[in-house]
């Protein structure tokens, strides 16, 4: 339980975690990008004629939606950015394609100016698929090759027009300095998608930012440079090096369409790439290569069987490519192994009776036999051939691996950081060796966990929703994952929202008794679009390829994704002066209406503090000791036998410090202690409670007893129990001899402890 940290601008943090680590709560280096980012976000308040002496979190978040939500959320920053909104923002989150956006507005350094010029012009410059072809083949030596590698450096690379070879790690100087909002990119557990459909489970969140990557609600992380590197009960077993942020886009945007869409469109993609490489159209070394490639009939017939497979596995042509491989093999025995060779025979022919699993056992088996073999070595003197044969051996492995991860349907594989770790209790998540990271639309299509309870708690939520199907799908996920995690979230009706959908306006602000206020923008609307909304969404459709983009469309749709900032500008001031009023000051209530319960307090950093004595036990002189903060309704003077009383404490009006203090009461032989600390900036400090009970005299002072307490140094004269509240709700249970204290504590829109002391029964 500390005392709010000071507000003031700190340096940059100069240690850095190494290794698996555990945290509640915010990392070090957040907190302190957050503390940096406060005084900016109170000047552009200032500028925006909002006067507050507590900056308000507030999130910006992109949902997923491919290319166009790629252009759309970089048009909704450069319009923030105009109109002097941006700087007033601590968070920016993405899923899927606003993950693009997000990672070139971090590494332009927010420079939207540019980027929109920039951006307009790529998509008149062809795709270079030779250096795309070569990371490929980089990532596919790895032992963890997927189909995110290849929907990385193929799919995504082509779409932005961009192979960027810079990682995450390298933005995060502006960041720390709080120059500019602290960013999420959002992924999710595709192991665990079963319990998320069936649970919504909050472990299904995985999440990445300049400094680490990790599970926000089982609070297990890994530093953001060491993503990817192989762990064993939290040792590090192998280092790789940081992955490239194109690998990076294409984990967090994985999701573009249906399964069938994307398997057809892969295909495409590799009988299309197959047929350069047999042209002989290869890159090494930086330099285009024009020459005939060698003949090697082995790989071509290989290739050719792969190709036919995982275009379609029920192809009856694959049998007729098996036998065209057994024919070129028959002179090869010796090489390839009479044993393979006759084992090679029976499955040609008997292909049509074995089952779907064996023959992809048998292929998998058939390709991994050939990835290295003097096959590939044979047969030249001359270098420039040695070069070809080199390159068609990566390349051969690199297709293979594609074909084998495509069949299987295998994505986002990387190490499990908390493999065999001992500090995990789940199973499940401490077995596997390998994660498999997704796109996390395939949850909910924008990053609302990411910012609200447990992970973080903004205050206003500005959301813009760039999906393709309903435009309000995003809110509904997020009513329905909140209230079965009881985290405040504004209630919405069911046939609102149909109502909504049917021909959407620009924005809609959703505001609960609790929880954040949501302002939820759709990119399509009557505001912006008319009655040409379907006519809109047909030619910025998700799968279209960037071929097909002109600089015309590009800036068509900028412009729609910054009108829908223009004009809801006034409605975003407004809310923001209304969020930015409740956190930064209390709004006081008449004592003289004060009864049994402290329920009508509004303050977010006000302690209720109800007390229900079912003893036959009288306590009485109530002490306290205010580290920070002051008395809002007084402890009344005796907790008499069966009675319930209230009382408060709230922070000091001029103060950057939270409520944090204890209050005791005496018994006959021991006494109750109560302790809280409410932050004064939630986004840095959680809500913690304690209780504790006393044998000793309470004349001594009582700031060493809460010092006692909250640095846990026990004694036979006190026994304490803690709750660090991350998230909306908790209990608290403490006994000592016949005394029993039970607590119900939570942190929905103020603090609460409500206990009841009773009598163990005999």
């Amino acid at each position: 339980m500390n005392p709010e940290e000071s507000s003031k601008s700190q340096p940059c943090s100069t240690h850095e975690r190494s290794g698996v680590y555990f945290a509640t709560g915010f990392q070090e280096a957040e907190k302190v990008a957050l503390n940096n980012r406060s005084p900016k976000v109170l000047e552009a308040l200032q500028k925006l004629d909002i006067q507050v002496d507590q900056a308000p979190v507030i999130a910006v978040l992109g949902s997923g939606g491919g290319l166009r939500a790629h252009i759309a959320y970089l048009g909704v920053l450069s319009e923030m950015k105009e109109l002097g909104l941006l700087d007033a923002v601590t968070y920016l989150a993405g899923v899927s394609g606003s993950t693009w956006a997000l990672s070139s507005f971090y590494i332009n350094n927010g420079n939207t100016e540019g980027m929109e010029e920039e951006l307009k012009q790529r998509y008149d410059n062809s795709w270079q698929v030779g250096e795309s072809l070569k990371k490929a083949i980089q990532a596919a030596r790895r032992e963890n090759y997927s189909m995110t590698d290849f929907w990385a450096y193929f799919v995504v690379s082509r779409q932005m027009r961009d192979l960027e070879n810079s990682n995450l790690s390298s933005i995060k100087k502006p960041v720390e300095e709080g120059m500019l909002p602290y960013p999420i990119f959002a992924a999710i557990d595709g192991d665990l998608q079963p319990d998320w459909r069936k649970r919504k489970t909050q472990k299904s969140w995985f999440e990445f930012t300049p400094h680490h990557a990790g599970y926000p609600a089982l609070g297990a992380y890994v530093p953001i440079t060491e993503f990817g590197s192989r762990f064993e009960d939290g040792k590090l077993v192998k280092s790789e090096p940081e992955r490239d942020l194109t690998y990076l886009r294409g984990l967090w945007g994985s999701a573009l369409a249906d399964t069938d869409v994307i398997k057809k469109f892969i295909c495409d993609m590799l009988v299309d790439l197959r047929a350069k490489l047999k042209q002989g159209h290869l890159r090494a070394a930086g330099a285009e290569i024009h020459m005939e490639a060698p003949e090697m009939p082995v790989t071509e017939a290989l290739l050719d069987l792969m190709m036919a497979y995982v275009t379609d596995q029920n192809d009856p042509s694959i049998k007729d490519k098996l036998q065209a491989l057994q024919q070129v093999l028959s002179a090869e025995r010796d090489e390839f192994g009479e044993q393979k060779y006759t084992w090679l025979t029976e499955i040609v022919q008997n292909w049509n009776e074995i089952s779907p699993k064996e023959k992809e056992q048998f292929l998998e088996y058939l390709l991994y036999c050939f990835m290295r073999t003097e096959e590939f070595h044979k047969g030249s003197m001359y270098s420039s051939m040695n070069l070809i044969r080199g390159l068609l051996q990566d390349t051969f492995t690199f297709l293979s691996k594609t074909g084998i991860c495509c069949w299987r349907w295998e994505w986002g594989t990387v190490y499990n950081f908390l493999y065999k770790n001992g500090n995990i209790t789940d199973e499940a998540m401490q077995s596997r060796e390998f994660l498999h990271l997704v796109d996390a639309g395939l949850a909910i299509n924008t990053p609302y966990p990411l910012v609200l309870p447990p992970a973080r708690e903004a205050h206003l939520i500005l959301s813009f929703d760039f999906s393709a199907g309903d435009p309000l799908e995003t809110i509904r996920a997020t009513a329905d994952y909140c209230q079965r995690h009881a985290i405040p979230f504004p209630d919405v009706r069911e046939d609102q929202l149909k109502e909504w959908a049917r021909a959407p306006a620009s924005c809609y602000i959703l505001r609960g008794e609790t929880g954040p206020v949501v302002m939820h923008f759709t990119l399509f609307n009557k505001d912006t679009c008319g009655d040409d909304i379907e006519t809109w969404r047909k030619k910025y459709e998700t799968m279209k390829l960037s071929d097909f983009y002109t600089p015309d469309l590009v800036t068509d749709l900028l412009r729609v994704s910054k009108e829908n900032v223009q004009i809801n500008k006034d409605s975003i001031l407004n809310e923001i002066r209304k969020v930015a009023g409740k956190t930064g000051s209390f709004l006081g209530i008449n004592k003289d209406c004060w009864r049994d319960t402290v329920q009508d307090v509004q303050s977010p950093r006000t302690v209720e503090i109800k007390i229900s004595n079912n003893t036959n036990i009288t306590f009485k002189e109530p002490l306290h000791y205010l580290q920070s903060g002051h008395v809002l309704v007084d402890p009344p003077p005796e907790l008499s036998p069966k009675s319930t009383i209230s009382c408060s404490f709230v922070k000091k009006s001029s103060s950057f410090q939270g409520t944090v203090g204890i209050l005791v009461y005496q018994g006959p032989s021991a006494h109750v202690a109560l302790l809280f600390s409410v932050p004064f900036n939630y986004a840095l400090h959680r809500t913690e409670f304690a209780l504790a009970i006393i044998t000793e005299p309470v004349s001594r002072n009582l700031e060493s007893v809460f010092d006692d307490i909250t640095q846990g140094n026990g004694s036979p004269e006190l026994k304490a129990a803690k709750y660090d509240l991350q998230i909306p709700q908790g209990t608290l249970k403490l006994e000592h001899d016949s005394l029993i204290i039970r607590a119900t504590v939570s942190n929905i829109h103020v603090a609460k402890m409500d206990v009841v002391l009773e009598t163990k029964a005999p």
